[in-house]
């Protein structure tokens, strides 16, 4: 949480974790001034122990608050009493590592992408480690293409600190096809899924939280891809040019490969033939259900050996 004060000490505005979120599917960059993410219509408790007001407020649920003096003077912050903990989540989390991982070829011609080490430890390793720091450890592998080194490797998961079950494709099934195998399994919803192929430090618990908030049906990661066009671009109408932008900068907001699904969605997957989730999503959006996660933090995808080649600081960053 960060506060933003006048000259005379006055609390302006408040900008949190999902502001900066709000910002970046607003369209703004994170180059962009940061009173782009600013709040200025932030909830704050007086200094003067008006304990029953407090209260009041507290019950909104916000994990910190700013208290203010008659003037509106920030004079510190209040932290509720257990604001900070973080608690085990149970809920499922669904890695698809079935690929083949032909982008990496010949490095995948007899070892499955996800486990191509990075660092000192395989690229899935890296993603059940910090699935296990966030509090997220019931865990479930969609294995395909030399399933079993994943499931030699990693077995149930104990000696990583999670509990680790297997959807075994007897065929390729596609990015989302794995989901209609869950019939019959122990799932506690809503789920994450996931690719096995990701370096991702966004919390996946606040995503969550996002998801239940919104009351969505599938809620998607996207992160913020910048593409500048290295030549000026011109703005025309018929053979007239009204204007010229030298290489202008695009923001988009790409599909990051992480998803949280509502019982209703992954139970309506079929189990006897290949699909994929951006079919699934496709589905799902004129129902006005499925919503955009915007992610900040780091993110990529190393399905191609540059982005191989980038890993080790990309983790370091996470």
């Amino acid at each position: 949480m960060v506060f933003a004060l006048d000259r005379d000490g006055t609390l302006v505005a408040v900008a949190t974790d999902g502001d900066v979120r709000r910002a970046l599917l607003a369209g703004h960059g994170l180059d962009s001034p940061a009173q782009q993410a600013f709040n200025y219509d932030f909830v704050a408790l007086p200094d003067d122990g008006s304990s029953a007001d407090a209260l009041t407020q507290k019950a909104r649920g916000f994990d910190a608050y700013p208290v203010l003096d008659p003037e509106g003077r920030l004079v510190c912050v209040d932290v509720p009493s257990g604001a900070s903990i973080r608690s085990p989540r149970q809920n499922t989390v669904v890695i698809m590592v079935g690929g083949k991982g032909l982008r990496l070829r010949p490095l995948t011609n007899e070892t499955p992408k996800p486990m191509l080490v990075v660092g000192d430890k395989p690229i899935l390793q890296h993603l059940i480690e910090n699935l296990r720091d966030q509090g997220l450890t019931n865990i479930i592998l969609a294995v395909n293409y030399l399933g079993d080194q994943i499931e030699g490797y990693f077995h149930d998961g104990s000696r990583f600190g999670v509990s680790i079950r297997y959807l075994r494709e007897s065929a390729p099934m596609g990015t989302a096809g794995a989901l209609g195998l869950l019939d019959g399994e122990e799932v506690v919803s809503p789920i994450v899924v996931m690719n096995g192929d990701l370096v991702v430090s966004a919390d996946l618990t606040k995503m969550l939280d996002f998801h239940l908030h919104n009351s969505a049906e599938i809620t998607v990661g996207a992160k913020v891809v910048e593409t500048t066009v290295p030549f000026g671009v011109l703005s025309t109408n018929g053979a007239t040019i009204r204007g010229i932008e030298e290489k202008p900068t695009y923001r988009d907001l790409v599909n990051a490969g992480v998803y949280v699904l509502s019982e209703d969605v992954f139970s309506s997957v079929p189990s006897d033939r290949a699909s994929d989730m951006p079919d699934l999503i496709s589905e799902r959006i004129e129902e006005g259900r499925v919503v955009a996660f915007a992610m900040h933090e780091t993110w990529a995808d190393l399905g191609a050996p540059e982005d191989l080649r980038r890993a080790p600081e990309l983790l370091d960053k996470g």
